[in-house]
């Protein structure tokens, strides 16, 4: 508790006079003080109710919680298979009503243990460490509720909880939330990309100058033609991705634009392609497909470590209907290894990604992003939860090896299983 205490007041000075970092507010945020309100009324309660009861009402609660996040996926399941508010709002509601069934079952349980206690004298003794065990909980409670919503659905919840002091200490200090947390991440990441940070997002790099509008529209011609939008009709719906072509028929996209899907179309300027996935990776986010009569030329790809500042565009067919090729201009703010999870949201994978200061959205996924000589820095494939003006772009050295063995394959792949 007390490295937790020293991380909330490292953070706390930093929003003082004279410590300046311009990805926060420069004072402690709503979330903060509402989780200070609620651990107060709790140090209350606890104090009233001692610790035999709030063990069992809080361990109740906590069981309920762990059982909800387990269950609200299936859940959400059976109303729908596609992104989105509705699956997020019944992941939710099964969350709190199983913790709420669990901690009123423990209440009940607590209440009659209590009697007893308190015939034994500990009145005083239960109340104090009723306390510490109503407080500690509170934040333990708002940790993992944090570590979910962070992810969405809403990019202001996710902005407020990610400048959170009490939370970023929290979890700094603590260890990576449990992994069943992941699951019903799905479904409150509404964006459709995959998770980028199986923890709290990182924050933002230095700013950057975007490119001039001649610069970005130098890049955008360089590859306009050898990007291409990308659908298959899957999971129930019809996805909706870009890509570009790097070899002779060969087309690199995202693995989350092709998942589940069997009937994949490429779409440019000499019309529709029937596709076929020869290399499909979940791990990376990486799909490479091949396709005859493409009307674009290959595209080199950058391999080496782009500065920050390296000026640019990124290329995509954004949107539901994404039938408009939308260049928009971009800069890389940072590079680091970003430990994430699959497309799947299931295992723990580290990628080495570029974050770019350019507006993402669905649709762009597996998009490029050129530099302006037409060379290819990496591959677009996620956008920030807390921040709407910086996406994501896989290396050009993270994709490298699969592009080589993308190119050298003939043979169909599977799509593995849809994403929700």
């Amino acid at each position: 508790m007390g490295a937790i205490r020293d991380r909330i007041l490292l953070h706390l000075r930093a929003d003082l006079p004279g410590h300046t970092d311009r990805t926060r507010d420069p004072t402690v945020n709503l979330v903060d003080g509402l989780v200070v309100l609620v651990a107060l009324f709790a140090a209350v309660r606890g104090y009233r109710q001692g610790l035999v009861g709030q063990v069992f009402e809080f361990g109740g609660g906590f069981v309920g919680l762990i059982a909800g996040i387990a269950l609200g996926p299936a859940v959400a399941g059976g109303f729908t298979r596609r992104p989105g508010l509705q699956g997020a709002l019944i992941s939710l509601v099964v969350v709190f009503v199983a913790m709420a069934i669990g901690q009123t079952l423990g209440f009940v349980v607590g209440h009659r243990v209590g009697h007893t206690v308190h015939r034994a004298n500990l009145g005083q003794v239960n109340s104090g460490a009723g306390v510490i065990v109503s407080v500690l909980v509170t934040f333990l409670t708002f940790w993992l509720l944090g570590s979910l919503l962070v992810q969405g659905p809403s990019r202001p919840l996710a902005r407020g909880l990610h400048d959170s002091s009490i939370l970023r200490a929290m979890n700094e200090t603590l260890p990576d939330p449990p992994n069943v947390l992941a699951y019903i991440q799905q479904y409150l990441n509404t964006s459709g990309f995959p998770q980028v940070f199986a923890t709290l997002p990182r924050d933002s790099g230095p700013p950057v100058k975007l490119p001039s509008k001649r610069t970005a529209r130098r890049a955008a011609r360089a590859a306009a033609a050898s990007t291409v939008r990308i659908t298959t009709p899957a999971c129930g719906g019809l996805q909706l991705g870009s890509g570009w072509v790097v070899a002779e028929g060969t087309v690199v996209t995202n693995a989350h634009v092709v998942a589940g899907g069997d009937a994949i179309t490429i779409h440019d300027a000499n019309g529709e392609h029937a596709g076929v996935v020869v290399l499909f990776d979940k791990n990376t986010d990486v799909a490479i497909v091949k396709a005859e009569g493409l009307a674009g030329p290959a595209l080199p790809l950058e391999e080496a470590r782009l500065d920050s500042g390296t000026q640019g565009a990124t290329l995509g067919y954004p949107g539901e209907r994404g039938g408009r090729l939308v260049p928009k201009p971009a800069a890389v703010q940072a590079y680091f290894d970003a430990v994430g999870r699959d497309i799947y949201g299931r295992r723990k994978v580290t990628r080495s990604i570029y974050e770019v200061r350019s507006r993402v959205r669905q649709g762009d996924s597996g998009g490029p992003f050129v530099l302006p000589d037409g060379r290819v820095g990496g591959v677009v494939f996620a956008a920030s939860t807390t921040d709407p003006d910086t996406g994501y772009v896989l290396t050009g050295a993270e994709v490298e090896d699969e592009i080589d063995r993308g190119i050298r394959r003939n043979s169909p792949r599977g799509t593995g299983a849809c994403t929700r």
